[in-house]
């Protein structure tokens, strides 16, 4: 089931989209913006494509394609976010995202974590939602601050932070 927002579309990808996207190839109607897939595109859907070959079924906790909407109905991904893997026994999830440099500066990135944040913890399972940047990521670290996370670690050369189910 897709999320939305004012002026997003979240697609879940489903096995076979994450196997094209692998390949380079776009879903159905859906168009790629310039610079996507993002090398951490990749890298999460691969890891994505490790837990279902292994039997874990993430559920809505995988890999959302995020576009924005077309006249004709098609959509142009601009981004992605997605949770690594579905909630552990804590009830903790953690989530990374992307954005093409063109889609960047232009609040895309804030509206999607936020849709997501609010729909994991809506979620009796998930009690918290993590994330982490590197040091230097000063335009990530702006985006998990807006979206209403609060940083809890500095270590060394990654920063988390996290938001709490109500």
């Amino acid at each position: 089931m897709d999320l939305t927002t004012p002026r997003l579309r979240l697609h879940p990808l489903v096995p076979a989209e994450m196997q094209d996207l692998l390949h380079g190839r776009p879903a159905d109607g859906h168009r790629w913006a310039d610079g996507y897939p993002l090398d951490g595109t990749l890298v999460a859907v691969a890891m994505q494509v490790e837990l279902t070959d292994h039997g874990v079924d993430p559920g809505p906790f995988g890999h959302y394609q995020l576009l924005l909407p077309g006249d004709d109905g098609a959509g142009v991904v601009i981004g992605d976010i997605g949770f690594h893997a579905p909630p552990d026994e804590l009830g903790e999830v953690s989530v990374g995202f992307g954005i093409v440099p063109a889609a960047r500066r232009h609040g895309y990135a804030v509206e999607a974590l936020r849709a997501v944040l609010d729909f994991a913890l809506a979620r009796p399972e998930v009690r918290s939602v993590h994330a982490d940047t590197d040091l230097v990521n000063l335009a990530s670290q702006r985006v998990l601050q807006a979206a209403g996370m609060r940083l809890v670690a500095d270590e060394g050369d990654r920063k988390v932070y996290e938001i709490h189910a109500p």
